[in-house]
Order: structure tokens, then sequence, then C-alpha cells
């Protein structure tokens, strides 16, 4: 017999055809977001809650609601973390959304000691938080704001469309992306690698810069190796920067 126990409950939660937008609160657990199946577009709620008294447990499970609020064509949801009972080991809320990227142009996600992955080919905005887990993108384009801590980030193929930021600690940032000729795009990072592919064609400003590790860049004609700091003016715009400690630096064009 084991020494804990664990009670569980999956919400569901319609996504209608109005809905152009979403925001999604949650912690202690993952959020992804995969192609829509024969079920259509719904967002999954997968409740946890682990810890030594089932009584106990049953009450907490009962206690993690998820709020739900839409207007102006924008779904809200929001796992409200119930309050901490003896004996409780953990409480969690997972999200998988499960929609078009034709639908939604807006994602926004917040969650905390988990991962937050993005399986579909997105296009408009996104705004990611987490901490304590990975960011995960396949592909897409748009703007995005990407925060994490204690995890690495991979961007996938993307396609810059405007001013964006990536930063993170203790993880690495990988990706092949493409910039646009205007606006300002930072990736940062400590204790981490930093891995980009980029056109050989890419324009822009891009300084970057590293304490402990070496800068390759080679892109197009630019080719400098082995310096810290790295300043290379291709065209005034976009600018980019890159920065981490503790780690290098790649910038390689294709």
């Amino acid at each position: 017999m084991g020494l804990f126990s664990r009670v569980g409950k999956r919400e569901e939660f319609p996504v209608s055809s109005e809905i152009n937008a979403l925001e999604l609160h949650g912690f202690n657990g993952s959020v992804q977001w995969v192609p829509v199946d024969e079920e259509g577009a719904r967002i999954v709620v997968e409740k946890e809650v682990r810890g030594l008294n089932a009584g106990v447990l049953d009450e907490v499970l009962e206690d993690l609601n998820v709020e739900s609020t839409s207007s102006q064509g924008k779904l809200v949801l929001r796992a409200v973390n119930p309050r901490r009972s003896f004996g409780l080991f953990s409480v969690q809320a997972c999200f998988t959304v499960y929609a078009s990227p034709e639908q939604i142009g807006d994602f926004q996600a917040r969650t905390s000691n988990g991962s937050i992955t993005v399986d579909v080919p997105f296009n408009g905005k996104l705004h990611l938080k987490t901490a304590n887990g990975r960011v995960v993108l396949q592909s897409g384009s748009g703007e995005v704001q990407i925060t994490t801590s204690n995890g690495r980030v991979d961007l996938g193929k993307f396609i810059f469309q405007g001013s964006s930021s990536v930063r993170t600690s203790n993880g690495g940032i990988s990706g092949q992306v493409e910039f646009p000729e205007d606006g300002s795009y930072t990736f940062q990072t400590t204790n981490g690698s930093i891995e980009l592919r980029v056109p050989h064609d890419t324009p822009g400003s891009f300084q970057v810069a590293t304490s402990n590790g070496g800068v390759e860049f080679r892109v197009g004609n630019d080719h400098m190796e082995g310096s810290k700091q790295v300043e290379i003016q291709r065209s005034s715009s976009p600018s980019v920067k890159i920065s981490t400690s503790n780690g290098t630096i790649e910038v390689l064009g294709y």
C-alpha cells in the first residue's frame, strides 16, 4: 500500500468560434497547445492533489476551482490555488488547449513548476511565462514575450514580425529565426548557451556578449569568432541583443 494518496478531476471548457484570444493562469503544472481534433476546440484542465489523508485531498480538490470569464472575443481561465492543509504534498492544474492557430491569434499562458509547449504553427502574439520549466515552440510567426527560469527555450522555426524578447536563467536558448526590417529583439540568459540560426541576408544591428564563454558569429560576409563581445552593423535596424553569462553564443547563417 502506498504512503500517499492521489485524487484528480478533469474539466473541459469549450472554445466557441467567437473566441480569438486565450489567457490561461495555472500553477505547478504544464500548459500545452495541440492541434484541434474531432472533438472540437476546447481546453482540458487536469487537476491533481497528492497527500497523506484521502479525506483532506477530496476537500482540497473540491476547492481547486478554475474560474472562467469571456469578453470581447477573449477567454480567460484562472486556476485558483486552494488553501494548504496538513499532509498535503502537491496541488497542480495542467492545461491542454485544442484549438486551431487560424482561430487564436493572441495566446497568453502563465504557470509555475511546469513547461509551456506550443505544438501548432502559431501566427500572432505569444506571451508565455513560467518558472522551473522549459518553453518550446514548434514553428510560427508573430511577436513573442517569453520568460522562464531554470529551463531552456526552444523557438523551433520562428519568423518574428514585431519587437520581442526571450529571457531565461539556468537554461539555453535555441532556434531558427528570421527578423523583419525593424523592431527590437532581445535574447538573454544566464548559465546557458544561445544558438540561433538566421538567413545569410539577415539585416540588423547585432550586439552579442558573454561573460564566461566565446562568441561565434557567421552570417553572410560577417565572420567573427573567439571574443566575448561582438558588435555587427549589417544595417541600422532591427536591433538584436544577445547576451549570456557562463555560456557560449552562436549566430550562424544558413
